[in-house]
C-alpha cells in the first residue's frame, strides 16, 4: 500500500514536471518582439507598393515622410504570432533626417534594412544603391553605439555569412566556423542585416524593345551582386504586378528575422526573377556572367555601360514684346490674305508679313463676310487712331475771378512766380 502511494507520488512529480518542460519549451519558441525593417530608396521606386504587398493587402496609399505600417505574423508550429513594424522612408532626399526615428540604439539589432531600386529607370539603380548606402553609414557614424556593441553586431553579420555557408558546402566543419570569407564579402559590414530588392522587372520587356540586350542585364546583375557582397546583403528581383518573388522575399524575411525554415536556393537564370541569398555568393561565382559580355566590358563604370537615355534638349523660346501698330499691321496683312484669296492656302514668306502697312491701306472692295468685315474694320480702325499725330495742347489761360487776379488755387507753383 505504501509502495503504491510512493508510486503515486513519483507520477504526479513526473507529470508536473513534463507541464513545466512543456511551457518553458513554449516561452523559448515565443516570437520575438520589436523587430523592424527599415525601407530606403528614391521616390517611386515601389516602395510602398512592396510594403503593400507583403501585407497581403491591395491597395497602397503613399504618405509623406516616415510612412509606418505592420505585417501581420504567425508560426503555425506553435500558434504564436507577432508585429513586424514596417518604416518607410519618403524618397525626397532632404528627409533623410527622419531615419533616426526608425533606427536608433534601442532598436538598432532589431532592424532589417531594405534598399530598394527600380528597374523602371535601370541608368539610376546604382547611384540611388550607393546613395541610400552612404546615407545609412553616416547615420549609424551618428549614433552612440560603441566600439564593444559596435563589433558584437559586425560579429553577428559574419556569423550570419558563415552560417549560410556552412549550410550550402558541407565539407567545412561547422564546429569550427573558420572566420574565413571571401575576397570582397563584407567589406563594408554595417552591423545590420540588409536586403536589396529591384522592383519593377516586369519593365524588362519595354527595355529590350529600348534596345537593351541580354549583356545589359548580366552587367546590370554582376554590378549589383558585387555591391551586395559589400554588405553582405541578399538580392531580389521582383514584380508586384506580375507576381514574381514577393512571397518569396516575405518568406526570406521570416527566415532572417524570425529564423523561420527556408531552403530555396539561388536563382540567378532568369533575368526578372533572381534571388541570391546572403552568404552564397562570390567574385568567382559573378565573373561566370562575363563569359557572355562581348560588348559590354564588365569592369566598365556603370554610367558607361548603362548611360541615361539620350533625350533632345527642349529649347525654350523667349517671348519678346511686340509694338502693338506692327502687331496689328501683321494681322491685317493676314486678314487681307484669307479675303481676297479664299480658295488657295496662305503661305507667305515672313518678311511679308513683317512690312510697314500704310495708314490709308483698306481692305478689298469684294464685300468680305460680315463677321470678317467687322473684324477689318476694328483693326483699320486702331490703325487710323494709333496713326493720326497727336493734337498740341496750348496751355489755356488760368482762370480770373470777378476782381482781376488768379485764382489761389490756379496759381503757377513757378518759383519766378511773383509771391
Amino acid at each position: 500500500m505504501e509502495s503504491s502511494t510512493q508510486v503515486d507520488v513519483e507520477n504526479d512529480a513526473n507529470h508536473w514536471n513534463n507541464l513545466l518542460l512543456d511551457v518553458q519549451n513554449k516561452s523559448r519558441k515565443k516570437l520575438p518582439e520589436n523587430k523592424n525593417v527599415l525601407l530606403l530608396g528614391d521616390s517611386k521606386s515601389g516602395k510602398t507598393t512592396l510594403v503593400t504587398k507583403l501585407q497581403g493587402l491591395k491597395d497602397s496609399k503613399q504618405g509623406w515622410g516616415m510612412e509606418y505600417g505592420y505585417i501581420q505574423v504567425r508560426d503555425d508550429s506553435t500558434d504564436e504570432n507577432a508585429q513586424l513594424n514596417v518604416w518607410t522612408l519618403d524618397g525626397d532626399r532632404s528627409l533623410k533626417y527622419l531615419m533616426k526615428f526608425a533606427l536608433n540604439e534601442q532598436h538598432f539589432e532589431d532592424t532589417t534594412i531594405v534598399l530598394v531600386a527600380s528597374l523602371k529607370h535601370p541608368w539610376k539603380i546604382m547611384e540611388s544603391l550607393e546613395y541610400w548606402s552612404a546615407r545609412l553609414q553616416d547615420h549609424i557614424d551618428s549614433l552612440n553605439l560603441g566600439m564593444e556593441q559596435t563589433q558584437n553586431l559586425r560579429d553577428k553579420c559574419v556569423d550570419r555569412i558563415i552560417d549560410y555557408t556552412l549550410l550550402d558546402d558541407p565539407s567545412y566543419e561547422s564546429c569550427t566556423k573558420v572566420r574565413l570569407l571571401n575576397d570582397g564579402v563584407l567589406s563594408k559590414n554595417l552591423g545590420l542585416d540588409i536586403i536589396v530588392v529591384i522592383t519593377m522587372t516586369d519593365c524588362i520587356k519595354n527595355l529590350e524593345i529600348d534596345n537593351y540586350s541580354e549583356e545589359h542585364f548580366d552587367y546590370i546583375q554582376c554590378c549589383l551582386r558585387k555591391f551586395c557582397l559589400q554588405f553582405g546583403a541578399a538580392l531580389f528581383y521582383v514584380s508586384v504586378m506580375e507576381d514574381k518573388n514577393c512571397d518569396l522575399l516575405y518568406k526570406y524575411l521570416m527566415h532572417r528575422i524570425y529564423r523561420f525554415p527556408f531552403k530555396t536556393p539561388a536563382l540567378i537564370v532568369e533575368k526578372d526573377s533572381v534571388f541570391v541569398p546572403s552568404g552564397w555568393d562570390s567574385l568567382k561565382k559573378i565573373e561566370v556572367l562575363y563569359e557572355n559580355m562581348q560588348k559590354i566590358n564588365p569592369e566598365s563604370h556603370y554610367s558607361d555601360a548603362i548611360p541615361y537615355p539620350y533625350e533632345k534638349p527642349h529649347k525654350e523660346h523667349e517671348l519678346q514684346d511686340e509694338e502693338e501698330q506692327a502687331f496689328l499691321a501683321r494681322q491685317l496683312v493676314l486678314l487681307n490674305q484669307n479675303l481676297t484669296q479664299p480658295q488657295t492656302p496662305v503661305v507667305r514668306k515672313s518678311i511679308e508679313l513683317t512690312k510697314p502697312l500704310s495708314a490709308n491701306k483698306r481692305i478689298s472692295d469684294n464685300p468680305p463676310p460680315s463677321s470678317e468685315r467687322a473684324l477689318a474694320s476694328f483693326f483699320n480702325a486702331l490703325l487710323q487712331k494709333k496713326q493720326e499725330s497727336p493734337t498740341v495742347r496750348t496751355p489755356s489761360k488760368k482762370p480770373v475771378d470777378n476782381t482781376g487776379s488768379p485764382e489761389l488755387s490756379q496759381i503757377d507753383d513757378d518759383p519766378s512766380t511773383p509771391k
